[in-house]
């Protein structure tokens, strides 16, 4: 943009603008990219733009056998991705540690040029205490002051800590922009969870743990030692019982998005879909008669594998247990959204850091 309209755009005076440009370009925040169209008086203005070596961010996914890494730089072009596989998180903050500082390596920065690094977990994360829950299938993770190994390994950044189902509805925010910004996100995966977003910001908990909808106890589930570490709701809806379902119609599965989309694609196999999606239905009840969100968002593998047969399906039922319920729809969201959303999130957070210095 030119001097003009960074005075249009802050409201600052003429000379003021100016004299801000000046200031950002001598700090190596914006620099000069030609020149605009010939104005009426005969002159082309220069124009800047963000210097995109300004800062860097990065957005690590940490799974059960994998640590995904992506860095951007300040203006949000990916320079670095990789994915390293092979139960790379068993070390914990350690072994992601090693990845982010491997693909620095790749791209040729120095570890200390990372303005902020997001972290995601698939468990809760309690600030207050620096611990995570909900991270036994993680090993390494279980350790307190997760988050204090994290910033010694990096001094220099800004580490935050978050779960992986609140990212995928950063993520989702994002990409349906112009939708209401109050929404809950049910995660249909690898696990179930769920993602509480009011008016555009979090809704995190005391303890980090709100949207853990794998623990919700809805009719037909069974409480005991088990349901107690797994959860009610993730043992009658989870990868294990769909496959269960599509085996007692007939389907026999070795994953669960295989037992779904059988089910889907087999006419007969109607009553097991339906029994899925009661389920489903019955826990989305329960969020809503708490939350009164403005929509519901099926996300996760499942939900985007079901798309709008299954969409149609979980809305036939929560009409019939319910008067009204929000409207329901299906993730708009890419197929990476965890990692989209640790990026969002942490460009945010290098983009503050870096332009208010």
């Amino acid at each position: 943009m030119s001097r003009s309209d960074v005075h249009t755009l802050t409201g600052l005076s003429k000379p003021t603008s100016s004299s801000l440009l000046q200031r950002l370009e001598e700090s190596g925040l914006v620099r000069p990219s030609g020149l605009g169209e010939t104005g009426p008086g005969g002159r082309a203005p220069q124009l800047y733009r963000i210097n995109p070596a300004a800062g860097y961010a990065a957005a690590v996914d940490v799974r059960p056998e994998s640590v995904r890494v992506r860095i951007a730089d300040i203006a949000g072009t990916v320079v670095m991705e990789r994915v390293d596989e092979n139960d790379q998180s068993a070390e914990g903050p350690k072994s992601a540690a090693a990845t982010i500082r491997s693909c620095c390596d790749e791209a040729g920065l120095s570890p200390a040029e990372l303005d902020a690094i997001v972290v995601s977990v698939p468990g809760s994360y309690d600030i207050a205490t620096d611990t995570l829950s909900y991270v036994d299938h993680l090993p390494g993770w279980q350790h307190a002051s997760v988050g204090a190994e994290l910033r010694m390994l990096f001094p220099e950044a800004s580490v935050a800590i978050e779960n992986d189902v609140n990212l995928a509805a950063i993520a989702e925010r994002h990409a349906a922009r112009g939708e209401s910004e109050s929404f809950f996100l049910f995660w249909l995966d690898d696990g179930v969870g769920g993602a509480i977003m009011i008016d555009g910001a979090l809704h995190r908990g005391s303890r980090g743990a709100a949207g853990e909808a794998a623990f919700l106890l809805i009719p037909g589930a069974v409480f005991d030692a088990e349901s107690r570490t797994e959860g009610a709701l993730e043992r009658i809806v989870g990868y294990q019982a769909l496959r269960a379902l599509a085996a007692d119609a007939g389907h026999e599965a070795a994953t669960a998005p295989e037992a779904l989309r059988a089910l889907l694609d087999d006419p007969a196999a109607a009553p097991a879909v339906g029994e899925l999606c009661h389920r489903y239905a019955c826990a989305i009840v329960s969020v809503i008669a708490l939350l009164d969100p403005a929509r519901i968002v099926l996300a996760g593998e499942l939900a985007r594998l079901g798309g709008e047969k299954l969409r149609v399906e979980v809305a036939r039922q929560l009409a019939e247990i319910m008067p009204t319920a929000p409207q329901l729809t299906v993730t708009v969201a890419t197929d990476t959204p965890i990692l989209d959303g640790a990026m969002i999130m942490s460009l945010g957070i290098a983009r503050d850091r870096v332009f208010t210095t």
